[in-house]
């Protein structure tokens, strides 16, 4: 079996086959396990999201917790324990004032002294009224001390339940709680504690709250803005979408300008304990975000994949063209070792007939050293068409421009071969003119093109030996014509027969020998006199080759060559 697919299958398809075992498998395989790993990035690209979302909420919370601070450490961070004695009473409403004066965003300040013994607890609270002093027994009928106080109780019990060691605390009322102020919906605290000196679990603080309408229509739409815009998003342009929510679920604030679901949403702790925080985006969401990332990798995949799969085509094809390359040489070798060794044979046969005195008449004598002549003449033409070929190849051919009668070179290619074409069967036709115009050629150079289509129409005929050789003037050029009635050329042929080493490879064209280089020389040898060459033909009713050679008065660049049908294999840019 093995042995079977050794001869069976061609080398090209051994190639294919190896770059599809080699090449292809690996690539399907990576691509599959890529592919994997985009729909396991997709799922991760939604949990960082979601990450990412959540500590710009952190961040947020920390800013306006650390804002929030600040304001109270410019207010209260300077009020003593020494405050709290009556003789400071007046001090501490001169400072309130002050501080009242600077932040009008400021409602109430106020002071309260917890510490043992409790019957002795009071506090301060200032008001538009101004400073006043409030007893334990008389908190209660305070609305506004008696608010301060539930609030700071709350603050408090938080901070112990979360173990949180700080300063500073926040609570804010509802607007439930808040119903004994009129068109109140709520009220934010800022509370500073300050331990009482006796080291019992007695407090002192001081407090402020904030004005509802300050909170709601300048410190949050300027705040959230700034600290977008530190959490490195640009609030304006990005697809960030921010809100804030009372304990009532209304929305208090947002940047949004279309409605949409939130992401994420957390409490706004601990500045704004009882609200809460949420981000999404404004014409997305998570999951379309990480689907189109997911859409966006897999077609820079496919495209770098793309590119992979063409250059293994296009490595695979210049194998084959180099593998086809390289049997073409090896069976160039073989036809032109062929070609030469014939008439090489024949002469040395004849002229050893002729040495040894076999020769009994004249005429048969005559008959020999024609064939010798004739046999030498094709092993030159062959010869000539290799050194001129080779020469091509390594770019050192030279041609010799000259003035000259097309028609008389032609004429002299057909009697110095006419004997041998029709001693092989052919009837020769020729229509050639004689009011040409000159034309700039390389003599040698256009007689071997037209031997070389003269040659071929003698190869590649069958039964029907006719040929016909043409030279007419057509428009502004010189038009050689050789036409036969052979075996002819497939269309889909007719463009690669110009190629070196190419021969047609089915039928009387593949079967007789021959080199492969005949009509590459001839296509080099027009375009090198600035010309163009056309072929007519269809399997089963011959072939007509035509050479268009520039004269030399002519205007090349003002006339556009006509030509009947066929296919122009060359044509020089200068046309």
């Amino acid at each position: 079996m093995l042995r079977w697919w050794k001869i069976s299958l061609s080398s090209r398809t051994k190639l294919i086959l190896l770059a599809v075992v080699a090449l292809m498998l690996p690539t399907t395989i990576l691509s599959i396990i890529q592919y994997r790993s985009l729909v396991d990035l997709e799922s991760k690209t939604k949990v960082a999201v979601q990450d990412n979302l959540r500590q710009t909420l952190q961040t947020i919370n920390h800013k306006v917790e650390d804002n929030l601070k600040y304001l109270a450490r410019k207010t209260l961070g300077s009020i003593e324990k020494a405050d709290f004695e009556p003789e400071g009473f007046e001090k501490l409403d001169r400072y309130f004032a002050a501080i009242k004066l600077k932040h009008p965003e400021i409602e109430n300040l106020f002071v309260f002294w917890l510490c043992e013994p409790k019957d002795k607890s009071f506090a301060l609270a200032y008001t538009n009224d101004g400073l006043k002093r409030i007893g334990a027994s008389q908190l209660k009928e305070n609305p506004d001390a008696n608010m301060a106080y539930w609030a700071f109780e709350n603050a408090h019990a938080t901070r112990i339940s979360t173990d949180v060691k700080s300063e500073y605390l926040f609570w804010q009322t509802s607007s439930q709680e808040s119903m004994n102020k009129p068109g109140r919906q709520f009220q934010e605290f800022i509370f500073r504690i300050l331990p009482c000196s006796d080291g019992k679990d007695s407090t002192a603080f001081a407090g402020l709250s904030l004005k509802p309408s300050y909170i709601q229509e300048t410190f949050l739409p300027h705040i959230i803005p700034e600290l977008l815009r530190s959490c490195d998003i640009d609030d304006r342009d990005s697809a960030l979408a921010l809100g804030i929510f009372d304990e009532t679920s209304n929305e208090v604030y947002t940047n949004r300008t279309k409605w949409g679901d939130y992401e994420l949403k957390s409490s706004f702790g601990p500045a704004f304990p009882r609200w809460k925080i949420a981000v999404g985006y404004k014409d997305t969401t998570i999951e379309a975000l990480a689907k189109d990332n997911f859409q966006k990798n897999l077609m820079l995949t496919l495209f770098v994949l793309s590119l992979l799969v063409l250059g293994i085509i296009l490595t695979l094809r210049a194998t084959s063209r180099e593998m086809k390359l390289a049997q073409a040489k090896s069976t160039f070798v073989s036809n032109v070792s062929h070609e030469l060794k014939t008439p090489l044979a024949l002469i040395r046969l004849f002229a050893e007939t002729l040495e040894l005195g076999r020769v009994k008449s004249t005429e048969k004598a005559q008959e020999y050293y024609r064939i010798i002549n004739n046999e030498s003449r094709r092993l030159t033409q062959l010869i000539n068409n290799i050194l001129d070929f080779s020469k091509i190849e390594a770019g050192r051919k030279e041609y010799e421009f000259q003035e000259m009668d097309v028609a008389e070179v032609v004429e002299e290619v057909i009697r110095s071969y006419e004997y041998q074409i029709v001693n092989a069967g052919f009837e020769l036709a020729t229509d050639i003119g004689h009011d040409l115009p000159p034309a700039s050629i390389d003599r040698d150079a256009i007689s071997q093109a037209v031997l070389n289509l003269i040659n071929n129409a003698v190869k590649y005929s069958d039964e029907d030996k006719k040929i016909n050789v043409r030279v007419r003037a057509r428009d502004s050029f010189v038009a050689i014509e050789v036409t036969d009635t052979g075996i002819g050329i497939p269309r889909s042929e007719q463009e690669k027969i110009f190629e070196k080493f190419y021969r047609v490879s089915t039928g009387l064209v593949h079967n007789t020998k021959g080199s492969g280089l005949g009509l590459a020389l001839v296509k080099h040898i027009v375009e090198a006199h600035k010309g163009q060459i056309t072929v007519e033909s269809a399997p089963g009713k011959g072939s007509k080759f035509t050479l268009l050679i520039p004269a030399s008065a002519a205007s090349v660049k003002t006339k556009e060559v006509k030509f009947d049908g066929g296919y122009k294999v060359a044509e020089s840019p200068n046309n």
